[in-house]
């Protein structure tokens, strides 16, 4: 009795083994549902810690290095000087001299005292060859058409802006000087005094008898080469040329006017005139000195 029931035990076992395991292989037919995964934006964020900036110490050099000053003085430059006519080198300049410098004593007007500079062709003098600055300067006098000298330019330069061996070489005249001869010159006393400056002394350029009347004003600063004019016959010229003086006199100089020998000269006009020619107080010089002694 005992032995069938204990078959249908086991077969009952089986059986319910064989549903259970029959359950676990089959597809679900509900979908799976996926957990999402909530943030919480509420909650701080994590922040990093910024670097300091990076500072060189005093025993680190900085790259690039800075600039340092130099302490090696610059000087100044040294002057040049230039041929008063364009195109025409300082060599030859001697030979388009149509007059040459031939001063007179002291206190007379005659007979030369500077030179004549002309462009020949076929044995005539022609007007229109570009004048320029011999020196660096400043313009004290500007004349238009005024007799004796026409359209003229006078430039002052500092004699302590020019290199002191050139000086040297130059034969300049000791000032002020005594007239040796009384002049026979109209000269009344100037209405304004000639301003200067006693304690410098200057070389004066004048540049005479241009074609036009300058177009340059007193108290303009002149370089070497820069165009004053043309070669011309203005004043008491009779054929064109370049009348170049070069005379010594005190610094700071400055002429309102400049003519003689003409009645419509003013008595400052012709006070100017005699001071500057007659007086000693401004002393010429061969302008050829200029440009041999120069290094």
């Amino acid at each position: 009795m005992l032995e069938p029931v204990l078959r249908k035990l086991h077969l009952f076992c089986l059986t319910a083994c064989a549903a259970v395991l029959l359950a676990g292989c089959q597809s679900p037919t509900a979908p799976v549902e996926t957990p999402s995964i909530t943030v919480n934006l509420s909650s701080p964020s994590i922040t990093p810690t910024p670097t300091p900036p990076h500072y060189p110490t005093a025993t680190q050099t900085l790259t690039p290095p800075l600039p340092t000053a130099s302490l090696t003085p610059t000087g100044t430059p040294v002057p040049t000087i230039c041929s008063p006519l364009e195109g025409v080198s300082l060599a030859d300049l001697p030979v388009m001299i149509v007059n040459p410098y031939h001063p007179p004593p002291l206190g007379s007007d005659d007979p030369h005292q500077g030179i004549d500079l002309a462009q020949v062709q076929d044995g005539v003098a022609i007007s229109g060859l570009p004048v320029q600055a011999v020196l660096d300067g400043v313009v004290v006098l500007v004349t238009a058409d005024r007799f004796p000298y026409g359209n003229a330019l006078l430039i002052e330069t500092p004699l302590d802006s020019l290199p002191p061996a050139w000086l040297e070489g130059l034969d300049l005249p000791e000032a002020p000087a005594t007239p040796q001869v009384r002049s026979a010159l109209t000269c009344p006393t100037p209405q304004a005094p000639l301003t200067g400056d006693s304690q410098g002394r200057s070389l004066y350029l004048l540049y005479a008898h241009m074609r036009d009347a300058p177009s340059i004003s007193p108290g303009d600063s002149i370089s070497c080469g820069q165009a004053l004019g043309e070669i011309g016959a203005s004043g008491n010229a009779l054929n064109p040329h370049l009348h170049l003086e070069a005379r010594l006199g005190p610094g700071g100089a400055a002429f309102s006017g400049m003519a003689h020998y003409d009645p419509s000269a003013s008595p400052d006009e012709m006070a100017s005139y005699c001071r500057w020619r007659v007086s000693g107080d401004f002393l010429s010089f061969d302008p050829l000195q200029l440009f041999y002694a120069f290094p």
